[in-house]
């Protein structure tokens, strides 16, 4: 399967599943050149309504369309649907079963069954696929699908289901063909089209071709300043794409599903990854490199209690008045980035939004971790689309960077406890975006300044904030609550903000430019409150269109880029930001997280308009004396 492209970048909440409430299906932007299908609700209940693709036959000389033989065999009553059914289930199926899906017993051999038994079965049998799906156990699904298929091969749904569960595996053909088949059934669903052309495109090579990296892939390079020999090498990944990998380190982990952002503790013992389309959070050994837990962010009726109310402090945004969401607290969020408090004992989750947010127009949460337990012990209200988290130095604050509405929430963190944790003031850079529920507007697209990659300064006084719309540096007055200015110069779409340890040096990457430039912090500070608006970085270095996450790797004196266009990673000097290597990493990268000795980076790829990603990868990273 390894020269196939693999993924979908939401499967498990396909469009064809969405109900016409809140929670209905579109296409979502995350302003950052993603799009996904919006998810449902995680109690949501399989369909039943014709579902699925036009049947266009492939065939060509001598050979019958699928459509052309659908419609013979589907006038010859119950023989024809089951002659049919093993006729589109002929290819073989060579794929490694995971753990025994619950299936409808086989049919007897003695006995033929009345067409409602066969429909009754082929239900349950779709039925059983679903969940499996649901669940991310593609290759069971597939089984369960296929059972259904040969019950009752008109199933549209489940033609279409089974398209979305070869397209994680990357099986075009397989997919075309099922969705053909379904379109063929008359489904009515507005979207086939367009994913049924892209399915084609991926089958006939017109695409650009998805980078899935070998184990063992190594580059080599120059050391920082000239001191010895770099390299970076590939040691393990997982991922879910390959249920058959060659690899014994290239893990097929189910759980591995839109991987946004990774966190590694500070000594360096686990790895945490933010499964945004998930909704979860994956725990994993990073020394033994194996995962030990889930943390699901799924909340009902019974988990109430983990809500902060009025006593956390008034609320940065409001829900609509009149009752539309009856319980706002039951909700799946999305999570995208992580902030480290108290010397390591509660990691902060940040949700992207809740998954009954249709606009990103509704408070969203943080989520905070007992990481000696590892399960949420708090969960707090914050505004629209909070995509980054920042702790001052100082222990005092937490910043949640809105997206959604031109602010940054503080959350007073001096307690010991998170019971004692309150949201303290809100900080408005130049205008805060309304939230009216009355106007149709997504505030994912129409961002304003776009808010993301946060930074306090080393004496914890002042937050530093990019602008992805509009460009530049805002420095917020944390005592004063407080926009003092904003700083120019860098290249535009800054995305992520990184301090040098002792906090003198500041690192920007820009995303959509593709650079990273390097400041002063003081001087930066210093132009916003005398009123300065441009300040030319100290040195600037290209790194490739789509530059996400950068780390710095204080040990090696390196600092790291993820490239998503060019899906690689960039390894820099630290000091003259002069380029020193560049690895190939799976489409399409995003995250990246160093391990406290620098001998480890984790990297993250999420996939992009449900193409790539679904992968953790895994390099070592060596320097060595020239010989």
């Amino acid at each position: 399967m390894g020269a196939h492209a693999r993924q979908s970048a939401c499967w498990i909440f396909s469009p064809s599943l969405a109900p016409s409430t809140a929670f209905r299906a579109g296409l979502r932007h995350d302003g950052e050149g993603k799009s996904f299908a919006c998810s449902l609700p995680c109690n949501a209940e399989p369909v039943l309504s014709p579902v699925e693709e036009r049947g266009r036959g492939r065939g060509t000389a001598g050979t019958v369309p699928i459509s052309s033989l659908a419609t013979v065999l589907s006038g010859r009553g119950l023989l024809g649907r089951v002659l049919l059914g093993w006729v589109l289930l002929a290819l073989p199926l060579q794929i490694p079963a995971q753990e025994p899906a619950t299936l409808p017993d086989p049919l007897p051999a003695t006995a033929a069954p009345a067409a409602s038994d066969l429909a009754a079965r082929a239900q349950g049998a779709y039925r059983a696929g679903f969940a499996l799906q649901r669940e991310r156990r593609t290759v069971e699904a597939i089984e369960a699908y296929r059972r259904a298929l040969e019950l009752d091969p008109f199933h549209p749904r489940a033609h279409y289901e089974l398209g979305w569960s070869y397209w994680v595996l990357g099986r075009w053909e397989d997919v075309v063909r099922h969705w053909e088949i379904a379109a063929g059934l008359k489904l009515d669903e507005p979207v086939l089209p367009e994913y049924l052309q892209r399915a084609r495109e991926q089958l006939e090579g017109k695409v650009e071709p998805l980078v899935r990296v070998p184990i063992g892939t190594r580059v080599e390079g120059p050391g920082p300043g000239g001191r010895g020999r770099l390299a970076l090498e590939l040691i393990a990944r997982f991922q879910h794409y390959d249920p058959d990998p060659a690899h014994p380190a290239d893990v097929f982990d189910r759980y591995v599903f839109s991987p946004k952002s990774v966190h590694l503790t500070g000594d360096g013992a686990r790895a945490y990854v933010n499964a945004l389309e998930g909704f979860s959070t994956l725990v994993y050994d990073a020394q033994r490199l194996v995962r030990r837990k889930v943390i699901l962010h799924r909340f009902g009726e019974g988990e109430g209690g983990l809500f902060a109310g009025t006593e956390a402090g008034a609320a940065w945004a409001a829900f609509p008045a009149g009752g539309e969401l009856e319980h706002p607290n039951r909700f799946s969020g999305k999570p995208v980035e992580f902030a480290e408090t108290h010397g390591g004992r509660y990691l902060w989750i940040s949700y992207y939004r809740r998954d009954t947010d249709r606009l990103g127009a509704l408070p969203s949460a943080v989520a905070v971790v007992d990481t000696r337990r590892e399960e949420i012990v708090r969960v707090i209200d914050t505004g629209p689309i909070p995509k980054y988290l920042a702790a001052s130095p100082d222990g005092r604050w937490l910043a949640v960077v809105h997206w959604g509405d031109n602010t940054v929430g503080l959350i007073d963190i001096a307690a010991e406890s998170p019971a004692g944790f309150r949201r303290a003031g809100l900080i408005v850079v130049e205008h805060r975006l309304r939230l009216d529920h009355g106007e149709d507007v997504d505030r994912d697209r129409y961002c304003g300044y776009c808010l993301r990659g946060a930074v306090f300064s080393a004496d914890s006084r002042h937050l530093l904030v990019g602008r992805m719309g509009g460009g530049g540096i805002a420095v917020l007055d944390v005592a004063a609550l407080r926009h003092v200015g904003t700083v120019h110069g860098m290249k535009p779409t800054p995305r992520q903000l990184v301090l040098s340890p002792d906090g003198e040096t500041l690192y920007v990457g820009s995303n959509v430019a593709g650079y990273v430039s390097r400041y002063r912090t003081a001087g930066v500070i210093g132009a916003a409150r005398n009123g300065r608006t441009h300040l030319a970085p100290l040195r600037e270095t290209r790194t490739g269109v789509g530059t996400r996450t950068i780390v710095l790797s204080p040990a090696a004196g390196l600092l790291f880029a993820a490239v998503n266009n060019g899906s690689k990673v960039v390894a820099l000097d630290a000091g003259s930001l002069e380029p020193l290597l560049e690895i190939p990493a799976d489409s399409f990268p995003v995250g990246l997280a160093v391990s406290p000795d620098g001998t480890r980076l984790w990297v993250t790829s999420q996939g992009r308009k449900r193409r790539g990603g679904n992968s953790i990868s895994i390099y070592s990273v060596s320097l060595k004396p020239e010989k």
